[in-house]
């Protein structure tokens, strides 16, 4: 017979794995990273809470900023700090011009 698996534990595994993957910041075949998409999941027009604002609303520079405070300092039970933790500076920068506000400089 097989090898038995914990499926909680395969589970947990292969959520890991693809956030691992996901965790790149180039753009995929939509235009954009797969954790750009992520972040839109939750940060939309149609929340737009304080607590969630939609990033499209946001200048670039301020997203950044909000990245590093929670990678660098991240908050107990925040599920950002989860998404921030492993990126770097260059990985923040990509990612909030990806998801930030429009410039005409663009």
């Amino acid at each position: 017979m097989g090898a038995m698996y914990n499926v909680g534990q395969m589970t947990l595994r292969s959520i890991a794995a693809a956030f691992a993957i996901a965790i790149t910041v180039s753009p995929g075949a939509f235009g954009a990273s797969p954790l750009a998409l992520s972040c839109t999941g939750c940060h939309q027009a149609r929340v737009n809470s304080p607590s969630m604002p939609a990033l499209n609303t946001l200048p670039p520079k301020v997203i950044a900023a909000s990245l590093r405070r929670s990678r660098d300092t991240p908050q107990f039970g925040s599920i950002m700090a989860r998404f921030t933790a492993k990126l770097t500076d260059a990985d923040i920068d990509a990612l909030a011009f990806q998801l930030g506000k429009p410039s005409e400089t663009r």
